[in-house]
């Protein structure tokens, strides 16, 4: 499993603005709008290959369309250089994109960054944080709609993408009724912004820099794995929906999904184990070798420990209370509005403490799920 990486330092946090507040909605927004009048226009569809290590070790080679990711459109109406004329996301469905300006231009061509919004993006370095970007071909004598076909991310870039992709699942599935932002403690205007630091020639990662710059780190081939990249993720949605605030773990260096660490380890990681399992709607958590690791478990599981300090049995524990039929009405809404109100050191203090404040049950079926997970209190 992948770590949390904590040492001392102050925090450091990132805002960003909201651009488009319908993410799972929206596929076209522009500084210029795109209007009848437009008399330049490039469309297309963005997409990328990439290695699907949830299909397995043999990764096969997948193609997917990169959905809301952003684009600008770059060109000129004469002989001078080239400016930033309009932006947008990608379809949130298809990767569509319709970029337009309101003349016609001698010069045009999109720019794509590994970006949504201001809302995720995925960087260079902690010190270079600048978007990764490609151009799409050029076009002369641009005038009416011109046709790019499929645009696809260039090789040597189509990791960082296929992450920028991967987090709408998580994005989707947030359970903010009030906000665009990430979690309900903020406001439009004032969402946080995740960033993902990734570098093609970098092996080492898989790490949220807890709590120095908050950045989950990603070593070269990790964002193969869906699992992987949401995991980390889910560390990042834990301290946002606490108000950047996170349990102090201890004794999780390292950890393993089905041995004891600690009460706190065993939260947080069973937590992201949770969230990544959850918006992919499965049960298990996948490497980015493509091996994989089933949540399924009770008391004659060969190899598990028992406990709340197993980060398996706490993250199969909340996905059993999470699922369709369970006692929390089918989905993790009413566990995220928890955690968005109340903190909680480690699962105990979450199901004995703050379910019951909460209104959520700690009897009958939940109990039972506890149970069959070799955790009781």
């Amino acid at each position: 499993m992948q770590l949390i990486r904590r040492s001392t330092g102050r925090r450091l946090r990132a805002f960003g603005a909201v651009l488009i507040t319908t993410l799972g909605l929206t596929a076209f927004a522009a500084t210029t709008p795109a209007t009848a009048a437009a008399n330049a226009c490039l469309t297309g569809t963005l997409a990328f290959d990439h290695l699907d290590a949830e299909a397995g070790t043999s990764k096969p080679v997948r193609t997917q369309v990169a959905r809301n990711a952003n684009w600008e459109l770059w060109g000129r109406t004469g002989s001078g250089a080239a400016s930033r004329l309009a932006a947008g996301i990608t379809g949130a469905s298809d990767g569509r994109f319709t970029a337009c300006h309101n003349a016609s231009l001698a010069e045009a061509y999109v720019r794509f960054r590994s970006s949504s919004t201001s809302m995720w993006r995925v960087v260079k370095a902690a010190n270079n944080t600048t978007d990764y970007t490609f151009d799409s071909a050029r076009r002369t004598n641009v005038s009416g709609t011109q046709d790019l076909g499929t645009v696809k991310v260039p090789s040597t870039l189509q990791r960082a993408w296929k992450v920028v992709d991967t987090l709408n699942v998580l994005y989707w599935k947030r359970a903010n009724p009030v906000s665009s932002c990430w979690t309900a403690r903020q406001s439009d205007g004032r969402c946080d912004q995740i960033t993902f630091v990734w570098d093609p020639k970098v092996a080492d990662g898989g790490y949220w820099d807890y709590p120095n710059t908050n950045y989950v780190f990603l070593g070269a081939t990790m964002p193969d794995s869906k699992h992987l990249v949401l995991h980390e993720a889910g560390h990042w949605l834990q301290w946002q929906l606490y108000g950047r605030g996170f349990p102090v773990v201890d004794n999780c260096n390292p950890h393993y999904i089905e041995k004891h660490s600690s009460e706190s380890c065993a939260w947080t990681e069973g937590f992201a184990d949770a969230v990544a399992a959850y918006a992919l709607g499965d049960y298990r958590y996948v490497y980015d070798n493509g091996g994989s690791y089933s949540f399924r478990n009770d008391a004659s599981t060969p190899g598990w420990d028992a406990g709340d300090t197993v980060q398996g049995r706490v993250g199969s524990s909340l996905l059993d209370l999470w699922a369709t039929g369970g006692p929390d009405g089918g989905n993790w809404n009413r566990t995220i509005a928890l955690m968005t109100r109340d903190f909680s050191q480690d699962f105990r203090e979450y199901f004995t403490e703050d379910r019951p404040a909460a209104g959520l049950s700690t009897t009958g079926a939940a109990e039972r799920i506890l149970a069959g997970h070799t955790i009781s209190y």
